[in-house]
Parts: structure tokens; C-alpha cells; sequence
């Protein structure tokens, strides 16, 4: 009962009356890297990409409640907080000053999703760095993202959830309170984080946010024109012949 409640209470933080989700976007014109989260978590942030390394191998990572590392590069022996058979990619910047006895800079975020493996990590970071290098269309970068590594922009509908995560009894529940409780974070306009494309949220389907733009659709929130743009990118022959049958209502 005691390790239930402790879980339960550290939980509530990142669960509940904060961001619904993290979010991180690479800017290879500005060269910066924009990350949003929670103030308790280090709060909004931008990076020069330049100065961030990768920590791939968690026998190399650290504990993030552990500071500072006063410009050293992670030790072995401080593995990342995570369960067993978990790994993550970590981004660590390090101190402005490496002899700055309280390491100003210093800093650590997650990037993606929990793996299963080191070698599930090593193509994320590969693919991150290519992108920053040379760009879409260069080097093995895909000109558009694939449909399967593309997730909704935005909190989810009941409905959508579960058809999307196929969850147990009580995780849906427990996810919508969540959803309710918590706000979508917005890259903050000062930033020009967004190269002049716009928002996912507004903008899927000039924005590459696959997913986004489907269920747009689904929903009738496309306009004819994004509709057949994304057919033409991500449809089928027949969804083609479809938008462009389709009246425009002015959407």
C-alpha cells in the first residue's frame, strides 16, 4: 500500500493540471531545438542544437534528480531511472561553464518514446541528426513523414483514444480525467519556432501532421483543397478521385 500510494502521488504531477503532453521540435534553419514542458520538469526551453549530444547507451546516462555534473560527461554506473527493459533517447547539454560550480545550462530531456532496446534507439537519434544536417530528401531523410510514425496533435476524443490504443478497463477513464484536467502546450508565437508553416494543430496537412490531418477529415474539418493535397500525398487512388469530386463548402 505504501509503494501504491507513493506511485500514485508521483504520479499525479505529470498526470494531472499540467501540459497533456511534452513537446520537442527541431529547427534545422534556426538551429535550435524547442521543448516544451511542465516549470517542475525545467519549463519551456530553447537550444542550440550545436551544443546538444545524445546519450544512447543508459549505462552512460544519469539520474536527472542527481546535480550537477559540472561539465563531465555522464559516468557509467548511473543508469537512467527507468524499469528494466526500458530505454529512451536523452539530448544532454551541458553547462555554459565547465568550471561553473553550480553547471548553468545544464540540462537533460527525453526524446520519443520508451524502447525496447538500444539498438530501437540509435536510428531515432540517426534519423534526428540527419534531419538537422541535410534535410528532407537528403542523406536517407524522407521527403514526407510515414503515416506509422505519425501521432495526433492534440487531445484525443474518447472514442479515438480507444480506437487508437486499443486500451484496458480502467486506462481509458483514467486517460480521459487526465485529458480533461491537463492543456495542450502551444510553441509560444515570440519563438518563430515554426519557420513560417504554421501549427500542426492548424496547418496538418502543410505541416506534414499526417495523423492530424486524418482525423480532420474524418471529422469534415478539411478543406477541399488540404483534402486533395493529402490524398495526393498519403491517399489512394480512389480517396484522390473522391476529394476532388467533393463540393467545396467553404471549409
Amino acid at each position: 500500500m505504501v509503494w501504491w500510494g507513493s506511485y500514485i502521488i508521483g504520479s499525479v504531477p505529470t498526470c494531472f493540471f499540467t501540459y497533456a503532453r511534452g513537446r520537442i521540435r527541431f529547427n534545422r534553419l534556426t538551429r535550435k531545438v524547442y521543448v516544451l514542458r511542465p516549470k517542475k520538469l525545467g519549463g519551456n526551453t530553447v537550444f542550440d542544437w550545436d551544443r546538444l549530444c545524445a546519450i544512447i547507451d543508459p549505462d552512460y546516462g544519469y539520474r536527472l534528480r542527481e546535480k550537477p555534473l559540472i561539465g563531465k560527461p555522464p559516468e557509467p554506473g548511473k543508469p537512467l531511472a527507468l524499469a528494466a527493459g526500458q530505454h529512451v533517447l536523452t539530448l544532454y547539454h551541458p553547462p555554459f561553464d565547465p568550471d561553473d560550480p553550480e553547471a548553468e545550462g545544464e540540462d537533460a530531456f527525453f526524446v520519443g518514446p520508451t524502447l525496447g532496446s538500444i539498438e530501437d534507439i540509435a536510428p531515432l537519434w540517426e534519423y534526428i541528426r540527419r534531419y538537422m544536417q541535410y534535410g528532407p530528401g537528403q542523406k536517407g531523410i524522407p521527403e514526407q513523414a510515414d503515416v506509422a510514425d505519425s501521432i495526433y496533435c492534440g487531445k484525443p476524443s474518447w472514442s479515438q483514444f480507444r480506437m487508437e490504443c486499443n486500451p484496458y478497463l480502467l486506462q481509458t477513464p483514467f486517460h480521459m480525467l487526465s485529458q480533461v484536467t491537463c492543456s495542450w502546450p502551444k510553441f509560444p508565437k515570440e519563438w518563430e519556432s515554426d519557420s513560417g508553416i504554421g501549427e500542426p494543430e492548424d496547418n496538418p496537412v502543410q505541416t506534414g501532421a499526417v495523423m492530424t490531418a486524418m482525423v480532420y477529415r474524418m471529422q469534415g474539418k478539411l478543406s477541399k483543397t488540404d483534402e486533395v493535397e493529402l490524398m495526393r500525398r498519403y491517399g489512394t487512388e480512389q480517396g484522390l478521385a473522391d476529394a476532388l469530386a467533393r463540393q467545396d463548402d467553404g471549409i
